[in-house]
């Protein structure tokens, strides 16, 4: 009974987890369409396989962490005879960074791509371009 109780907890905390990343594009020009998959286990950077139309792409992505925000912070107050002073500090978490993709196929076709992902949504959109000079949209999910 305990066992199926631990796995009844277990599957409701792991609802709604993502543990993967999906990257869809789409050409500009020629309306190709793309996609990929990336691990979302805290990992920033690894290796990628795209599939574009007929190609298929391997590289290796990598994501930068940017940094939060940091202040600090001081006021005085009169507020009659006697000064009350106050001070803070603060450290925000970051909330998304930017990341590049480096691939290239079987047919020397490279390509190039740049995004930028929202930790706190967990989405991200980007541009991709190859050496046949087409442009993709990207959409990370």
């Amino acid at each position: 009974m305990r066992r199926i109780a631990l796995a009844l907890v277990t599957s409701r905390l792991l609802i709604g987890c993502t543990f993967t990343h999906e990257f869809y594009l789409v050409g500009r020009g020629t309306g190709t369409t793309g996609s990929a998959t990336v691990p979302a286990d805290g990992h920033h950077g690894g290796p990628i396989t795209i599939t574009l139309g007929s190609n298929v792409f391997q590289g290796r992505w990598v994501y930068v962490q940017g940094g939060g925000p940091v202040g600090v912070e001081m006021a005085t107050v009169f507020p009659g005879t006697q000064p009350a002073t106050a001070s803070g500090t603060f450290i925000g978490l970051p909330s998304g960074g930017n990341g590049t993709v480096i691939a290239t196929a079987a047919d020397k076709t490279a390509l190039s791509c740049s995004f930028y992902f929202s930790e706190w949504d967990l989405i991200g959109t980007g541009v991709c371009q190859d050496n046949e000079g087409e442009t993709y949209d990207r959409q990370i999910s």
